[in-house]
């Protein structure tokens, strides 16, 4: 959160008016969101929650979890973090769904060293020089495009947030998953991207196996769409244009199923993570039911009937063996 006011005056207000004693290296943890796991394993006591409360007029809600588009940006991140369940790549590292070359490129030392280095090998260095720039100043503005058509993806603090959500794979996440993958179908676009995708793994795995699995709810699959450069743009394209489908839906039960609710004493509102997304956040038969709610809809409506026609009519051509109605439509 952002205080707005003076360090000095919010620290002398907090001792004066609350009783609470804190200091400027705390304070500024606070603001950043940043957890002292020794000091402080959460980022606000119960008395420090009281106090900002009541100095800023605002509800708890407010204070933690921030205003209505702060919390649109939260449910987000949530539902990203269910499609990718925490998935590893080969070498074990957290397969993040995000266009992180744009800020790791940004202003990059290497970027510019390497401009310096081909106009080095230059006699005439004032050209290339002038050619490079140009070069970098086109690669930015290439980068500032890609940033305005997806925000959501290419922000380096959201980027950040999703990565609280981090941890152990679930079983029971499985599903919804996978059925949040399922909507994503209604992009017709994702759709003939899906069947692609999944027609050349199992050709290359000699093997029908994962098809069969996500027809069934289980395993995971989004690494798998994710892909490279271009496939990830569809991917992130499809997640966009559901949300904007569903985000009412979503946002009603993130409300009511965290925003609104008074947590477990032990939690206390005090910081999200992978544990409280597991414990609190994912309630696997209402969340099932309302995604499987979201799927009917889509499969007949005029704008998203197209991509779901074409995903059914694959599976049920290709992999004719499976109850492949039955598996989609209804819970487990």
């Amino acid at each position: 959160m952002k205080i707005g006011v003076k360090q000095d005056e919010l620290i002398a207000k907090l001792k004066t008016d609350n009783y609470i004693s804190i200091d400027k290296s705390r304070l500024s943890a606070i603001e950043n969101g940043k957890v002292h796991k020794k000091k402080n394993p959460y980022l606000l006591t119960d008395s420090q929650i009281e106090g900002f409360s009541e100095i800023f007029n605002c509800e708890k809600k407010e204070l933690i979890f921030g205003n209505y588009n702060d919390r649109e940006e939260s449910v987000k991140i949530f539902l990203l973090a269910i499609i990718m369940n925490s998935e590893k790549d080969e070498e074990g590292e957290y397969i993040i769904p995000f266009m992180d070359f744009l800020f790791r490129n940004k202003n990059s030392p290497e970027l510019r060293k390497s401009i310096k280095k081909k106009s080095s090998e230059n006699k005439n260095r004032s050209k290339p020089l002038r050619e490079n720039e140009e070069m970098y100043l086109r690669i930015m503005n290439g980068l500032n495009k890609v940033k305005e058509k997806h925000p959501f993806f290419t922000n380096e603090k959201i980027y950040e947030k999703y990565q609280y959500l981090l941890g152990a794979s679930h079983l029971r996440i499985e599903l919804i998953s996978n059925l949040l993958i399922k909507l994503l179908m209604g992009d017709l676009e994702f759709a003939s991207y899906y069947i692609l995708r999944m027609s050349s793994l199992c050709k290359i795995n000699g093997s029908n196996d994962v098809v069969y699995s996500f027809i069934e709810n289980k395993g995971m699959i989004g690494a798998e769409l994710i892909g490279n450069k271009h496939n990830f743009y569809i991917f992130a394209n499809a997640f966009e244009r559901m949300w904007k489908r569903h985000k009412k839906l979503f946002m009603e039960y993130f409300e009511e199923r965290l925003f609104n609710e008074k947590l477990k004493p032990v939690l206390k509102y005090k910081e999200i993570n992978n544990k409280l997304f597991n414990d609190v956040v994912i309630d696997r038969s209402k969340l099932s039911t309302l995604i499987y709610s979201a799927i009917e809809k889509d499969r007949f409506s005029i704008e998203t009937m197209d991509g779901h026609y074409q995903f059914y009519s694959h599976l049920l051509n290709r992999y004719v063996d499976k109850e492949i109605e039955h598996s989609i439509e209804h819970p487990n």
